[in-house]
């Protein structure tokens, strides 16, 4: 299985700006009011360092997953334990996005329809094209990737006209830093997701080609999410933003050209969509070929019977929207998942590394 460098940006970028704009703005805007776009604008810096580190620690590793070199760094049991963490944190944040695309389909466009076909339909088209390998994830995200960032962009431009820069204001002053950068949690978290470079970039056909794809596609999904939080608070204002739980799309519905270009909401869910087959379809990659390669499997393909209705039954956990996308970002992602998963133990292995590559070229120096 060999990606492109592109390929990498596609996948990357794709992924992240769908449920990034879709849930992260509406806690951001709660807690940082109009400076919401600059909390946003940091979690997109935080998103490129989460992708730099993972890229250097993986490129100090060339053609090894993260389960090679965690156990080669940090001995085999606590490399061990080290990747069940993961592994653990890939599972369970892959389920939680199952749980949170089906909350938002039931609450759109099929109200009555029960909960298990969305979850079990996407799931099953992950399964379908993992089994066709990473290259195939890359060749949908190369093809529909365009679409999902134009999708995205063309809604926020065609209500650029009705843009007021008052609500905006005043800038930083009811804020300051310490709420600036509480509110650029939320976007942080999703956008850290990036953090599965350290499993993708073993799979680049020339891993150096793939540092700068892997921080721009971080950086241009973060630039969009700065971009449409900056517009919804321009034209909706922060007191209307915060109230309303799918920001993104009710800014969407906002959209009317000459009573001709409106109703745009099914057309950007169906792009939404997309993204969202993406992350669950990397997010399924990473989980089974990681527990394929911690268990010894020479076939990764074989733990997808066992990791698909693990997944499953975990996205019934959540009872509800407030589980999955209030209580789970806020109790377990920004708490736990943030600062040891993607970026503590990245930046731990990757000074291991560098420390061990030194100590190397002294011994062959002397």
């Amino acid at each position: 299985m060999r990606i492109s460098g592109a390929q990498l940006f596609w996948m990357i970028s794709s992924m992240q700006v769908g449920m990034t704009i879709l849930l992260t703005i509406n806690p951001a805007i709660k807690i940082a009011g109009q400076d919401a776009w600059i909390s946003t604008l940091v979690a997109g810096l935080v998103g490129v360092l989460v992708a730099a580190v993972s890229s250097r620690v993986s490129l100090l590793h060339p053609r090894r997953t993260f389960v090679d070199y965690a156990r080669s760094l940090l001995g085999k049991w606590p490399g061990g334990i080290v990747v069940f963490l993961y592994l653990a944190f890939w599972i369970s944040v892959l389920s939680i996005i199952l749980r949170q695309y089906a909350d938002l389909i039931a609450s759109t466009i099929l109200p009555e329809t029960p909960i298990v076909v969305p979850i079990a339909g996407m799931l099953l088209v992950a399964v379908y094209v993992n089994a066709a390998g990473l290259e195939a994830i890359a060749r949908c995200s190369e093809l529909m990737g365009p679409f999902v960032l134009l999708g995205i962009l063309i809604p926020v431009l065609l209500v650029a006209k009705d843009v007021r820069l008052a609500n905006l204001l005043p800038v930083y002053l009811d804020s300051g830093w310490t709420t600036v950068l509480k509110g650029a949690l939320p976007p942080a978290t999703f956008l850290g997701d990036c953090v599965m470079l350290v499993m993708l970039l073993a799979f680049v056909a020339r891993p150096k080609t793939g540092f700068r794809p892997a921080l721009l596609g971080v950086a241009v999904a973060g630039l969009l999410t700065s971009a449409t939080t900056f517009v919804i608070l321009a034209v909706r204002g922060p007191n209307a933003s915060a109230r309303e739980t799918y920001s993104y799309f009710n800014l969407v519905r906002y959209v009317s050209y000459f009573d001709f270009v409106q109703n745009l909401d099914a057309f950007v869910i169906a792009l939404w969509i997309t993204g969202v087959f993406v992350k669950v379809s990397l997010y399924f990659f990473v989980a089974t070929y990681g527990a394929a390669q911690w268990i010894g499997y020479a076939d990764w393909r074989r733990m997808i019977k066992f990791v698909a209705p693990l997944c499953l039954a975990l996205a019934f956990l959540p009872r509800d929207f407030l589980d999955s996308s209030i209580l789970f970002p806020q109790k377990i992602a920004m708490p736990f998942i943030l600062p040891f998963h993607m970026l503590g133990m990245p930046l731990i292995l990757w000074g291991i590394a560098e420390w061990r590559g030194r100590r190397a070229k002294k011994r062959h120096s002397g």
